[in-house]
């Protein structure tokens, strides 16, 4: 459990990110992508959905970044306001039918999590992946993603990326959730928010456009490898939950090339697909991070 204050300073709040250093700090080949920083918005994935519906195919992707957003939702509908942390989403355009986009949550979850690492070894080491779309620090969440797709035509979809990176833990947010979270400012030494949130931006867009060409040319099975070496439950006793009830319980064994958990049960190893699961730990512990 982690001493770092669960409520940010009022000058935590106010940073804003260099729009030219972002710009500047971005590869080559994202030199056409479209960044669009706001103060508040209702949602950034409903506005890029709402985007992507009407605008003509590129192959370069949009951001769109809100200081505030007043109907942000995480998963299972759930809301996800952010004010102590970066809230994105992207518009990655994708060359793919929609039954290809398989494990696409669990790639843009390595992204990020090798993103903290870009930016910070030691606040790469601390981060876990929980299966299918978190991130946690000892346990504690420390971002979500929520992926929604936009049809656009045979073999062309747009997958609307949705982040939420909590920058400092917000006391405000943990009391709606019931549980504690988990910030970047406690992991990385020397943090301040109005330098380092433009880099963890940059680090995190680069790793994203990487990520989706190699996921346009191969799909998950690359990084499978690489997403089970940080599952912050692997080899562990979890269970699986639907509105609370539990369906499945078994030993974590990481994951598959296609992005399904593979689940060690008394009748054999099962594959199971995200839909709107939930993992828990089977014994109440945390679950270790890479």
């Amino acid at each position: 459990m982690s001493d770092a204050p669960a409520s940010p300073s009022p000058s935590a709040r106010s940073w804003r990110i260099d729009a030219a250093g972002l710009r500047a700090a971005l590869s080559d080949t994202m030199q056409d992508w479209t960044l669009d920083l706001v103060e508040e918005t209702g949602s950034t994935n409903a506005d890029l959905t709402r985007t992507c519906r009407q605008a003509p195919w590129s192959d370069a992707g949009t951001l769109r970044l809100a200081y505030r957003q007043t109907a942000g939702r995480g998963r299972q509908g759930r809301a996800w306001q952010g004010q102590a942390g970066l809230t994105f989403s992207v518009a990655l355009p994708l060359a793919l039918a929609p039954a290809q986009l398989s494990g696409l949550s669990l790639a843009v979850g390595l992204a990020l999590a090798e993103a903290l690492g870009d930016v910070d070894s030691r606040l790469g080491a601390r981060v876990g992946l929980k299966w299918p779309n978190d991130l946690q620090i000892d346990g504690r969440k420390l971002s979500g993603i929520l992926i929604e797709s936009v049809p656009a035509g045979p073999q062309r979809v747009w997958a609307v990326v949705g982040i939420g990176l909590n920058l400092f833990r917000d006391a405000q947010m943990e009391a709606a959730l019931g549980r504690e979270l988990a910030g970047v400012a406690e992991a990385l030494p020397g943090f301040d928010a109005q330098r380092d949130a433009t880099r963890l931006l940059a680090a995190v867009l680069n790793r994203l456009a990487a990520m989706r060409e190699r996921f346009l040319a191969h799909g998950f099975a690359p990084m499978a490898a690489r997403w089970s070496a940080r599952d912050a439950y692997r080899d562990q006793p979890v269970r699986l939950l639907h509105d609370g009830q539990v369906l499945a319980e078994g030993m974590a064994r990481g994951v598959d090339e296609e992005g399904h958990l593979l689940l060690e049960t008394p009748a054999g190893l099962e594959r199971i697909a995200s839909g709107e699961l939930s993992l828990r730990p089977a014994d109440g512990s945390h679950g270790a991070t890479a």
